[in-house]
C-alpha cells in the first residue's frame, strides 16, 4: 500500500513538472512569436528542447529543467512580454537594448527574480506593479525608458537585498519626498551602493536619506534642490496664520538646546577624563609590553606626522566606510605635514576589548606591539598606530587608507550597465599579490619561531588595492586576537562550522577561504550571509563549492570576462584546479600557501612567456600537485 502512494506520488510529481516545463516552452514560442520579427531567435524551434539544444539566451535548473534565466540583449526585439510571466522560475531576466514597449508591467509573476534589466527599450505607465514581492531582488535597471509618475520608495524599502536602483533617462514626475509616502523611508536599504534617478522630472528637496548619494544621481531634475545637488532649497516666509507655531517651535527649540547643553557637558567631560588616558608615544623596539602611565597611543614607523594622538584622530574630519565583525571603519584626514593625509581607523566594537584573551590584555597589546606592528610586506596593509585600553574597552587601530576599493566592491559594486568590468589580468594580478601575501604571513618565523600566524578572516572585503593596483589583506590576525567567533558562512573551513572557539583555527583554514576568494574572482558571484545560503542554487558559490569536482569550469565563469580578449581557457582551469585544490574538505589534503603563491604565478609566468617553447623539459608546480591529488 505504501509503495503504491509513493509510486503514485512521484507520478504526480514528475506531471507537475512536466507541465511546468511545457508551460515554459510555450511561454518562450509565444514571446517569439509576437516580438522577434528580425528573427534573431532562429535556434528556438518548436521541436526542440531549450535547455538541451541551447536556445539562444535561455538558461534551464539542471534539476526541474525550468527556465530560470532569460538573456535576450539588443535583438531588435518589439512588442509586449507578456507572455514571458508564465516563466515563474526566473532569477535572472535581462532584455536591454531592444524595442520592447509593454506599459503598464507587473513583476509579481516573478517571486525568484534576483536581477532585472530593462534599460534601453520604450516601456512606458507607472513604475511596474508587484516590486515589494521580489523580496529576493538585488539589481533592478529600468533606465532609459518611458516610465512616469511616482517612484515607489515605500516599497522599494521592504527590498533588504537591494544593491542597484537604476532609474535614470525616464520620466518619473512627482515630488521625491512625496512619493516616499508615509512609510519608514529611513530603512530605505543601506545595501544600495548603485543608485540613479538623474534626468527625471522629479521635484522637492532630497530627502536626508538620499543624500549620500553623489550629484549626479540626481543630476538633470531641474526642480529638485538640497544635498548633494549645489542648489538649496527655497525656505517659505512666515505668515501670521503660522506665527504661533513658530513661538511653539522656538519655545521647543530652547528647551531642547538647554537639555542637549546639560547632555554635552556630561559627554564632554566623560570624552576629556577618556582622552587624557591615551597618550601619545613613538614606538621603539625595546619598549616593554605595558606602561605604568596606562595605555597610550603607539605608533610604528610610516605614521603620519599629523597623528600627535588619539586627540588628533577625534578632532579630525571622519567619514564612516562600513561595519564589519571587528567593529566599525573610517576613513580620517589628519595633518600630514606639507599635505592633508588620510588613514583609516578602525574601532573595536564594545566587548572585543574587555578582559579579552588575555585577562588583562597584555597579550592583545603584546600581539599589536611585538608582532602585527612590525609586519612589514608590499601586500600587506600596515599598521601604523593603535590605542589599547583593556580596562575601557577601547581599541583603536590606525592603517594606511588605499583608495582603489576592496575586491569585493570591485567584482560585485555596480553590475549595471555603465560599469567596467574587472579584466582578466587584473584578477589574476589580485589573486596572485593577495596569495604572496598571505604565504608570507604563515612562513613569517625568522623572528618568532613559536608563533603559528595566520591572517584568520580571508574574505574579499579584506583584500584591498592600493593606488598602484597592487592587492592588499588587512585585518590580519584581528579576529583571533579578539577571540572572535568563527563566521559561518562560505569562507569557513568545513573543520571549523561546528565549533565556535577561534582557538581551532590554522593556517590551513586560510587556504580554503582563499579558495573561495578564487572562487568569486572567477565566478563574480558574491558569497552571500549565512541566512542567504540555501537559495538560489545555481547562482550560489557553496553550489559551485560542493560540485567542484564534478563541473564544467568555464559554465560558472563570471559573463563580464568574456567581452576580454587576453582570456585565455587554459589559465582559467588552472586558476580553479588552484581553487580545487584549495577547498579541499580535510587540511591535509590542501597545499601549503607558499606552494598556492608559485603555482598562479606560474600560470602569469606562462601568460608572460606564451612564445617561449611549449615543450618545456620542467614540470609545473601546479601540474606536480594536480598529478598527486589525481
Amino acid at each position: 500500500m505504501l509503495t503504491n502512494r509513493v509510486t503514485i506520488t512521484a507520478f504526480i510529481l514528475t506531471q507537475f513538472i512536466s507541465i511546468s516545463f511545457s508551460s515554459d516552452i510555450t511561454a518562450l514560442l509565444s514571446f517569439k512569436a509576437s516580438s522577434d520579427r528580425s528573427n534573431s531567435l532562429s535556434s528556438w524551434v518548436n521541436s526542440s528542447d531549450p535547455c538541451s539544444d541551447h536556445w539562444l539566451g535561455v538558461t534551464c535548473d539542471s534539476n526541474s529543467g525550468r527556465v530560470t534565466r532569460l538573456v535576450l540583449e539588443n535583438l531588435q526585439l518589439t512588442g509586449s512580454t507578456r507572455s514571458l510571466s508564465e516563466l515563474t522560475e526566473l532569477r535572472l531576466l535581462s532584455l536591454k537594448q531592444n524595442l520592447l514597449t509593454s506599459s503598464n508591467l507587473n513583476l509579481s509573476s516573478w517571486p525568484n527574480l534576483k536581477h532585472l534589466y530593462l534599460s534601453h527599450n520604450r516601456f512606458a505607465g507607472k513604475f511596474p506593479a508587484g516590486i515589494s514581492t521580489l523580496r529576493r531582488l538585488r539589481r533592478i535597471d529600468l533606465s532609459h525608458n518611458e516610465f512616469r509618475g511616482k517612484i515607489p520608495f515605500n516599497e522599494l524599502t521592504r527590498l533588504t537585498h537591494l544593491l542597484t536602483l537604476r532609474l535614470e533617462f525616464n520620466s518619473f514626475d512627482s515630488e521625491l519626498a512625496a512619493a516616499a509616502g508615509a512609510g519608514d523611508t529611513q530603512s530605505f536599504p543601506s545595501t544600495v551602493s548603485d543608485f540613479n534617478i538623474s534626468n527625471n522630472n522629479l521635484s522637492g528637496e532630497i530627502p536626508i536619506w538620499l543624500s549620500h548619494f553623489s550629484a549626479s544621481s540626481f543630476a538633470g531634475n531641474s526642480l529638485l534642490c538640497g544635498h548633494p545637488l549645489p542648489s538649496l532649497c527655497p525656505k517659505n516666509d512666515p505668515t501670521a496664520e503660522n506665527q504661533s507655531h513658530i513661538l511653539l517651535i522656538t519655545i521647543i527649540t530652547v528647551a531642547s538646546v538647554a537639555i542637549l547643553g546639560v547632555i554635552a557637558f556630561v559627554l564632554i567631560n566623560t570624552w576629556r577624563k577618556k582622552r587624557v588616558t591615551c597618550q601619545s608615544r613613538e614606538h621603539s623596539s625595546n619598549s616593554g609590553g605595558g606602561s605604568s602611565g596606562g595605555p597610550m597611543l603607539v605608533t610604528f614607523e610610516g605614521c603620519s606626522k599629523g597623528i600627535g594622538g588619539v586627540e588628533d584622530l577625534l578632532k579630525a574630519s571622519a567619514v564612516m566606510l562600513g561595519k564589519g565583525s571587528v567593529g566599525t571603519t573610517y576613513r580620517v584626514a589628519v595633518d600630514g605635514g606639507d599635505r592633508a593625509a588620510e588613514v583609516v581607523v578602525k574601532r573595536a566594537r564594545k566587548g572585543c576589548c574587555g578582559g579579552g584573551s588575555g585577562g588583562d590584555g597584555k597579550e592583545v597589546d603584546w600581539w599589536l606591539r611585538q608582532v602585527l606592528g612590525n609586519l612589514k610586506h608590499s601586500n600587506i596593509v600596515s599598521l601604523r598606530a593603535y590605542c589599547y585600553s583593556n580596562s575601557e574597552d577601547l581599541l583603536l587601530l590606525v592603517y594606511d587608507f588605499l583608495p582603489n576599493g576592496t575586491l569585493h566592491s570591485l567584482l560585485h559594486g555596480n553590475r549595471g550597465p555603465g560599469r567596467t568590468p574587472l579584466g582578466w589580468s587584473t584578477r589574476l594580478k589580485i589573486a596572485s599579490d593577495s596569495s604572496k601575501a598571505i604565504a608570507f604571513l604563515h612562513n613569517n618565523n625568522n623572528k618568532y619561531a613559536d608563533i603559528n600566524l595566520f591572517h584568520g578572516h580571508i574574505t574579499s572585503t579584506n583584500i584591498i588595492l592600493d593606488r598602484s593596483g597592487n592587492a592588499c589583506i588587512t585585518d590580519v590576525y584581528l579576529h583571533q586576537l579578539l577571540r572572535l567567533q568563527p563566521p559561518h558562512n562560505a569562507y569557513t573551513a568545513p573543520e571549523l562550522t561546528t565549533t565556535t572557539s577561534p582557538s581551532k583555527y590554522t593556517q590551513k583554514c586560510d587556504v580554503y577561504s582563499f579558495g573561495v576568494v578564487l572562487i568569486e574572482i572567477l565566478s563574480g558571484k558574491i558569497v552571500e550571509k549565512e541566512e542567504d545560503e540555501e537559495e538560489d542554487e545555481e547562482e550560489n558559490i557553496v553550489m559551485i563549492i560542493k560540485k567542484i569536482n564534478d563541473m564544467n569550469f568555464m559554465e560558472v565563469l563570471d559573463y563580464e570576462l568574456f567581452v576580454f580578449k587576453d582570456v585565455m581557457e587554459e589559465e582559467i582551469i588552472g586558476l580553479m584546479e588552484i581553487a580545487r585544490l584549495c577547498l579541499a574538505p580535510l587540511p591535509k589534503d590542501r597545499p601549503e600557501m607558499n606552494v598556492v603563491y608559485r603555482m598562479i604565478e606560474d600560470i602569469r609566468k606562462k601568460r608572460v612567456d606564451k612564445n617561449t617553447s611549449r615543450d618545456h623539459e620542467t614540470t609545473s608546480i601546479m601540474d606536480e600537485l594536480i598529478l598527486k591529488t589525481t
